[in-house]
């Protein structure tokens, strides 16, 4: 079996509105300064972002964490052959528990989501709540009318800082998302892949004014 990597890398600012909503959070984001690499067997690609600079993001944010979009911007066809960030805004905020977690404690539910208070630290005077959580997923599906069977795992990890004042702090999260497809006819190979992403944000507390 033939095997090959890809690697991605995106860095950049993203401004966030937010304000409260009869049922979770209302959104307003979009990006201020973007740069993506992506690195693939036949060389190094570096799409213009340009198109995609302030271009908005609109949704809902409901109370444990999970995102509903109701405007997405215009996404750059050079960009989106890359790295198209369409629904980078779904699973771009941490999952939250619905119910207060003591330190030491774990909150659980029903979707196989996973989180637990750690100890409290301090960031100059303010006191930081840190929480760990984990999602697993697994399933196995057939594709269309095809007879192809396609098993999928997926892991998200991650650990978040929370101030009782201001809300997230930073956070950090790790998705790896493993797949196996069968072979399409009775003696081929099947194919594997596996697709490793890290998240690192760092809430900026007084940005330069708003576009």
């Amino acid at each position: 079996m033939e095997g090959w990597q890809e690697h991605g890398l995106r860095s950049g600012r993203i401004q966030v509105r937010a304000q409260p909503a009869e049922k979770g959070i209302s959104f307003e984001a979009w990006f201020d300064s973007l740069a993506v690499e992506y690195t693939r067997p036949a060389g190094k690609l570096k799409p213009d972002t340009d198109g995609l600079i302030g271009g908005r993001w609109n949704g809902l944010i409901y109370p444990h964490g999970e995102v509903s979009l109701v405007d997405r911007p215009f996404m750059p066809p050079e960009l989106a052959d890359v790295s198209d960030l369409s629904d980078q805004l779904i699973d771009f905020f941490p999952p939250l528990a619905t119910a207060s977690v003591a330190p030491g404690r774990r909150w659980t539910d029903s979707l196989g989501l996973e989180i637990e208070r750690l100890r409290d630290s301090t960031a100059g005077t303010e006191v930081l709540q840190r929480y760990r959580w984990r999602i697993s997923n697994a399933g196995t599906s057939t594709p269309g009318d095809t007879a192809i069977r396609l098993r999928q795992e997926i892991e998200d990890e991650g650990h978040l800082a929370w101030s009782a004042s201001r809300g997230p702090v930073a956070w950090r999260r790790e998705i790896e998302v493993s797949a196996r497809v069968g072979a399409a006819r009775r003696g081929g190979t099947p194919s594997e892949g596996r697709v490793t992403q890290e998240v690192r944000v760092r809430r900026v507390t007084n940005p330069v004014e708003c576009r």
